[in-house]
């Protein structure tokens, strides 16, 4: 019988995964069971690109890869998945290109769209793991919430500045994101845009979530399970903080259960070198083709910078940018207001 007929794998595989394999606890029944599962990485920045890449290399037999942004030129500086090649084009389908040339052996699934209270249940469900690797705490609770609700291990990182936490929850047995987490409101928050991040950080917070994965999905105990990790890279110091459940908690435990929040249709996000950026979800039904969505704009003055097949950026000569996805959800970026922001969504998209 044929080696790979036997192993569950061809020999271009196991010389791929050959050094993996060997190691003490993994060998080939953990990767027939990392090949046979598929992960959820909702958010392809700066923790995720490592995330990414690094369950890609191990051989997670199907991985879904989520964003709503597109490729920018700050973010090159810690986001090692994207080039300059890259810079405007949908982040999923900019890493899913890239990531297929790193390991052809996988199944890629490119999914450039917002996470929403109305798709958050469908994106974790047929996932034996999900990767919040997200800049911001509302969307989190989202994932959290789905995850629970689903049963679904989740994995939760973060990282502004020299700072960055993880941690892994396991449904039924450990405390859920908002046990310990909750309340916090964004607004409150540093992000990357106003303080900054160190390359270094998200590589090695990513890296520990991406073992944290590797872990659950060969069967193995997390050893961030009921732990928050909390790494300095500035003083280079590592904590861990034990944390648990909370019999209050309205997600995992007998608190009052939450009220469903209600989907903006248009939302101001963290501006780009001082630039207002307004981000418009898609409509319930769009009537229009992305090359048609593209040919608005051109005929409006706006000049294409990069194009794909789901989605690209236009550029205008007096500074303005639109980013257009294939599902018609739009960033404008540039304009002075919500007003002017509207007025050419509706130009766009009718």
């Amino acid at each position: 019988m044929a080696r790979d007929s036997i192993q569950g794998f061809t020999d271009q595989e196991l010389d791929y995964y050959s050094r993996q394999i060997m190691l003490r606890d993994m060998g080939l029944d953990a990767q027939r069971r990392l090949k046979s599962s598929t992960a959820t990485i909702v958010g392809l920045g700066g923790l995720g690109s490592p995330v990414a890449m690094q369950l890609t290399s191990a051989g997670v037999g199907k991985i879904r890869l989520v964003d709503c942004d597109v490729v920018e030129v700050s973010n090159l500086q810690r986001q090692h998945l994207y080039t300059y090649e890259d810079v405007g084009l949908p982040k999923a389908e900019a890493a899913a290109k890239r990531l297929n040339k790193m390991n052809p052996h996988i199944e890629l699934e490119p999914i450039p769209t917002l996470l929403s209270p109305s798709n958050a249940d469908a994106l974790v469900e047929g996932s034996n793991v999900v990767v919040a690797s997200l800049d911001r705490m509302s969307p989190r609770y989202l994932l959290n919430r789905a995850c629970i609700e689903r049963g679904v291990p989740l994995i939760h990182g973060a990282a502004v500045a020299y700072l960055g936490n993880a941690t892994t929850v396991i449904p039924g047995e450990t405390g859920c994101l908002e046990c310990f987490m909750g309340g916090i409101n964004d607004s409150n928050l540093p992000t990357c845009a106003t303080v900054g991040v160190h390359t270094s950080l998200v590589t090695l917070v990513g890296s520990v979530m991406a073992s944290e994965c590797i872990r659950v999905l060969t069967g193995k105990t997390p050893n961030l399970a009921n732990r928050l990790l909390y790494v300095d890279v500035e003083r280079l110091s590592f904590q861990f903080i034990q944390i648990g459940r909370t019999e209050g908690c309205p997600v995992c435990g007998k608190g009052e259960a939450l009220m469903a929040e209600a989907e903006a249709e248009v939302e101001e996000i963290c501006g780009r070198e001082g630039r207002r950026v307004f981000r418009f979800k898609p409509p319930a039904v769009l009537r229009m083709s992305l090359r048609e969505m593209a040919s608005r704009l051109e005929e409006m003055g706006f000049k294409p910078l990069a194009q794909g097949e789901m989605g690209g950026t236009l550029l205008h000569p007096d500074g303005r940018r639109v980013s257009v996805f294939e599902n018609g959800l739009l960033l404008v970026e540039g304009v002075q207001s919500l007003e002017e922001a509207v007025e050419l969504r509706l130009k766009v998209v009718g």
